[in-house]
């Protein structure tokens, strides 16, 4: 079998699943392999490349349309890559990535103050959880 390699081994090399690895074919991320002479789909030695950059890709939240954008950029035919289309990609993800950061802290001084502000007084009235969820 040499550089070809079956989906688990492909599986098991990048430790992306194997419903993933069909995920990413489907969604045309990752182009269908051949089948070798016993009718068995095998993937060339490169294919571990593609599916770890999807899978870092993924990890950093980028989209599934991005990253196709993003494997063309980068695997196109040729030498020369886009870096600047790269950079506006990267740029987009960072503003997302920091908006959400942003979030996620005013989410967290919220859950601060009502933890900090709850009582067991049973009121309506004097309950800080209704009051700060109504801020």
């Amino acid at each position: 079998m040499g550089q070809e390699l079956t989906i688990g081994q492909l599986s098991q090399r990048t430790e992306v699943s194997v419903s993933t690895i069909r995920f990413y074919e489907q969604k045309g991320l990752l182009e269908g392999p051949p089948r070798n002479k016993s009718g068995y789909r095998v993937y060339p030695q490169k294919m571990v490349e593609k599916v770890l950059f999807i899978k870092s890709c993924r990890d950093l939240d980028f989209s599934l349309s991005t990253v196709a954008d993003l494997l063309k950029l980068c695997y196109s035919d040729g030498d020369r890559i886009d870096c600047a289309s790269i950079q506006t990609e990267i740029e987009k993800q960072h503003a997302a990535v920091t908006e959400q950061i942003e979030l996620l802290k005013h989410q967290r001084d919220k859950l601060e103050r009502l933890l900090s502000d709850c009582s067991m007084d049973n009121s309506r009235e004097s309950c800080g959880f209704i009051r700060i969820m109504l801020d």
